[in-house]
């Protein structure tokens, strides 16, 4: 029976390729093999198109245009969180079917995601846009976060980009979280223990210098502080 012709939505999706991408039912190891490569390979989308996003925001910056910056910067924040979000999927697959689609996947590692290697990589291509940003309205970090209400469009684009560092934080944490609870704590995957990956990837700060401020700014509030010096300040 011959096939009907392809619509301009199929034409313009390019759906008979994407649905290709994964194996045939005939093919998997198992029945969960196929969320688990759906699943990825929509993450690998996401993380190509925050690239788009962050690399357009950076442009942006670099022209001056904050709230065009900002409004991207406020679409990968949504990005991000549809990334964490889909592992719940994966949350439901029995740790006998995740050996399973381990054996098939070889010695692959989630680790080796090059949307993931690109995604550690941004912040470093990122933060001189914002500087240059600063640089041209003649405003430092340490001035925005003194007076915010002042800089108002400035402390909200690094606000945002703040948000992109905390996502990023806790995507690589939701990760380690979903090993967790297929392999266990304890037991080595292909790139170590997921235990002492989440303790090192902890002490990253992928825009450093806005954690810093923090630091900085509360030291010196705490000596002025009748009780700042003596116990410290917590949430």
């Amino acid at each position: 029976m011959a096939q009907p012709p392809l619509t301009d939505y199929e034409k313009y999706i390019r759906t008979e390729e994407l649905l290709a991408l994964q194996k045939p039912r005939e093919a998997l190891s198992c029945h969960d093999e196929m969320q688990f490569q759906v699943v990825h390979q929509v993450a690998e989308l996401w993380m190509k198109l925050c690239e788009h996003e962050l690399m357009f925001a950076t442009v942006r910056m670099r022209e001056g245009d904050a709230p065009r910056a900002l409004r991207a910067l406020e679409r990968v924040k949504r990005i991000q969180a549809l990334l964490v979000e889909q592992l719940d999927i994966i949350d439901t697959m029995s740790p006998r079917d995740y050996m399973t689609i381990r054996n098939a996947l070889g010695r692959g590692s989630g680790q080796e995601s090059p949307g993931f290697r690109r995604m550690l990589q941004l912040p470093d291509e990122v933060w001189p846009g914002f500087e240059a940003l600063l640089s041209a309205r003649r405003v430092t970090l340490r001035q925005i976060y003194e007076q915010p209400d002042q800089h108002g469009e400035l402390f909200n684009v690094a606000e945002a980009l703040l948000d992109v560092d905390q996502a990023l934080q806790g995507w690589r944490q939701r990760h380690l979280l979903l090993v967790y609870r297929q392999i266990g704590a304890g037991t080595p995957s292909l790139k170590g223990k997921p235990s002492e990956l989440l303790a090192e990837g902890m002490k990253h700060r992928f825009f450093p210098k806005l954690w810093e401020i923090r630091d900085e700014l509360f030291a010196e509030w705490t000596k002025t502080h009748p009780y700042g010096a003596e116990k410290g300040f917590h949430g």
